[in-house]
């Protein structure tokens, strides 16, 4: 195992166990059982450690979707629901990760360990909704389509946070938010939502009323 990997695994180990990132890189070196030089050939700071390991989470979702032999055949709409499928399924290898790092964050923040996380979304979905426009499938807004990406990304952090927090068997009623929050925002780079946002309302009434009782 070369040593890149080698710390990226110690590292998903170190957030299972502790909840956090080690408090320094001498202690995690230290247990690691490397030299310090050794970690800093790789990443600069456990910071820039950390955002590695978030990026090659959603790298590796990325891949296998566009691998897929009906990928080239789906529309923008279908590329997103397949993406967001999949992040779900890869995501029960690190939920307890997640749920320690992201839960309480809510779906607008925007912690610095998730910088490259964000910036390899954007570039998926800028590539998805490019080829919307080009079929006709998405308005273009002048400068507002340049937003596409950001609101898809703040929708793709919803469906985290709803994910984190299903308690639903199979996590069936992530499943439905998936569906029913992606036509919303299709809708929003298409013309019409409100069929679809009334949808999605009474779809999200009833877990208030539950988390009320």
């Amino acid at each position: 195992m070369d040593t890149r990997l080698r710390i990226l695994e110690a590292f998903c180990e170190t957030l299972r166990e502790h909840g956090g990132p080690p408090e320094t890189v001498f202690g995690f070196c230290k247990k690691l059982d490397i030299p310090e030089r050794d970690f800093f050939r790789e990443f600069s700071s456990l910071e820039a450690l950390e955002r590695a390991y978030w990026e090659q989470i959603i790298d590796s979702v990325i891949v296998a979707v566009e691998s897929g032999d009906e990928w080239s055949g789906f529309d923008a709409r279908q590329k997103l629901l397949s993406f967001l499928y999949a992040f779900c399924e890869e995501s029960l290898n690190h939920r307890s990760i997640m749920l320690s790092r992201l839960l309480k964050l809510g779906a607008l923040a925007r912690p610095v360990y998730l910088k490259d996380f964000e910036s390899r979304f954007k570039r998926f979905a800028k590539k998805i909704l490019d080829e919307g426009l080009a079929a006709g499938d998405i308005a273009n807004r002048g400068p507002f389509t340049a937003l596409y990406p950001d609101a898809l990304y703040t929708h793709f952090r919803s469906v985290i946070d709803f994910h984190l927090k299903d308690e639903s068997r199979g996590y069936e009623r992530t499943d439905a938010f998936i569906e029913k929050s992606a036509a919303v925002a299709f809708d929003l780079v298409r013309t019409q939502i409100l069929d679809s946002a009334l949808d999605l309302a009474r779809f999200l009434i009833p877990c208030r009323e539950t988390a009320r009782a």
